[in-house]
């Protein structure tokens, strides 16, 4: 049986953004056309609302609050077709399009993330059911937000200083955004209820980051970008520039006027922003992932002209940004979201991002140099940011202690009592205290793209992870602290050991039991 499809009509940027001169980020890009495809294994299908097994949209009335009928109507496919449509109405802010398009992005979010591109699998939401909920029309609030408790999405409307109403989930930034905790949840749900400065700002730079792989997405908007600044990606443009309408319609700190809620082409330090709030504090994480997608695609392009014929005309040039960036689009999502699914548990800082990234990329190349150059580049960028004092660092191990026979790997997959036998052997290794409990979390099995297309067949790697997690620092003041283990399906070997600042801290220098 073919995978279900269906036909949606998403907005590329935002509501209603007039991409003017004075921002340097072009004119109103409009919409595009997506096809969302269910995978047929997940036994799934679309059905009204727009609704599908793992998303569903919720709408209300936004005068009285009361639950309303399906917003969007799915049309099935056409005997002999597979492919639906949830269709456009015409109405750029009817709640139907409103829906859709919230439905949409998420869909799409959900399936990159889950990518084999990216982690390769599908996640468990960190709520405990199936179905993540969409409320496209929350109510009147200058806000979105995602909601472990009610398992949701939110996305509130507001009035703008010049009299128009503007719907926070017609923003596809804002909305990749809070579906990205979400999924971060669903991946590290000790970070939910983190406390420290820095671990509030890793959900939100992770979450930004998500919504520039999103609008990085679209082949139009990267043509577009291209277009509009000599093929570079210097500067502020519709990448860098977090929900820009958003931004124009609200004040920001001071009630200073900006053009984005958030603009991650920056050059800000960790004493920058002492004492800034989590989402102020973010961009400096989220400056370094960044820098590091334009770094990737300098390279590329360069590559890429390089390959092209001398003339240096500009349609070369501009055909050689094109397949660049979206090179480095692919490589730059791999490098951050294989990086996200390395990261222990417990309460975590930048240099436990940097280190966890690093880390998965050196496990996803046997070679040990492919990718060194631009890992080196990501190691002092968060030195220069003072983020850490060198790039050692940011190095992991890889104990050979650590290996597993491959006979036993399905055990310690399935097996809880195997996994604790396993963590409590090699308690030390992993920086447990002698006097600490631990958590196994539940192990996860992956199997990730590695590289592009050769003899017909896409290199792949499956890993198996375990995280642990345990407190540290007495029974009056715990900290949680954890390590994340990745062994290498074909032969039980460690491809990374990387624990959490917290954990290494405590291994080097001891705690305080009071």
């Amino acid at each position: 049986m073919a995978d279900p499809l269906a036909k949606v009509q998403l907005l590329i940027q935002d509501g209603a953004v007039s991409l003017d001169d004075a921002t340097g980020h072009g004119i109103e890009l409009g919409s595009e056309n997506k096809v969302l495809r269910i995978a047929e294994f997940h036994n799934d299908r679309f059905v009204d609302g727009p609704a599908c097994r793992r998303v569903a949209v919720v709408d209300f009335d936004p005068k009285t609050g009361l639950p309303l009928p399906a917003a969007a109507r799915f049309v099935p496919s056409k005997p002999g077709s597979t492919l639906g449509a949830f269709p456009y109405d015409g109405d750029p802010t009817s709640a139907s399009t409103i829906a859709v398009n919230a439905f949409g992005i998420v869909f799409q979010t959900i399936r990159m993330f889950e990518g084999p591109e990216a982690l390769g699998r599908q996640v468990s939401w960190a709520f405990g059911s199936d179905q993540l909920l969409i409320v496209p029309r929350a109510g009147e609030w200058e806000n979105s937000y995602y909601e472990r408790a009610t398992r949701s999405l939110q996305f509130f409307f507001f009035l703008s200083a010049a009299n128009k109403t503007i719907y926070l989930a017609l923003s596809r930034d804002i909305v990749a955004h809070e579906c990205g905790h979400a999924l971060l949840d669903a991946v590290v749900p000790s970070l939910y209820d983190s406390s420290t400065p820095q671990s509030l700002a890793i959900h939100e730079a992770v979450a930004d980051q998500i919504a520039v792989l999103m609008a990085l997405d679209s082949g139009t908007l990267r043509t577009d970008v291209l277009k509009r600044s000599d093929n570079s990606l210097d500067g502020s443009n519709a990448f860098s520039s977090i929900a820009e309408e958003f931004g124009r319609s609200t004040p920001g700190p001071g009630g200073i006027a900006r053009t984005a809620l958030r603009d991650l082409a920056n050059s800000a330090t960790l004493p920058d922003l002492a004492g800034t709030g989590p989402h102020e504090l973010s961009t400096l994480l989220s400056g370094i992932f960044y820098d590091t997608l334009r770094s990737i695609f300098a390279t590329r392009y360069t590559t890429e002209l390089n390959k092209s014929d001398k003339t240096g005309t500009k349609r070369v040039r501009d055909r050689a940004a094109n397949k660049a960036l979206g090179t480095a689009h692919i490589m730059f999502r791999r490098l951050l979201l294989r990086g996200i699914d390395y990261l222990p548990p417990g309460e975590l800082t930048f240099a436990d991002v940097g280190r966890a990234i690093i880390a998965a990329d050196v496990a996803a190349y046997a070679d040990g140099k492919t990718g060194a150059a631009e890992r080196e580049r990501l190691a002092e960028r968060f030195v220069t940011r003072l983020v850490v004092r060198g790039v050692k660092d940011l190095d992991t191990t890889r104990p050979p202690e650590l290996d597993v026979a491959t006979d036993r790997l399905d055990e310690l997959k399935d097996s809880d009592w195997a996994a604790y036998g396993y963590v409590e052997t090699h308690r030390e290794l992993l920086g447990i205290p002698p006097d600490a409990s631990f958590t196994v979390l539940p192990r996860v099995d992956s199997t990730k793209v590695t590289g592009p297309i050769a003899n017909g067949k896409r290199p792949t790697q499956r890993e198996l992870i375990l995280k642990v997690a345990w407190n540290v620092g007495g029974s009056k003041r715990p900290m949680p602290a954890g390590a994340t283990v990745s062994l290498r399906w074909d032969d039980g070997r460690c491809l990374a050991l990387v624990a959490s600042e917290v954990a290494l801290k405590t291994r080097h220098e001891g705690h305080d039991d009071g």
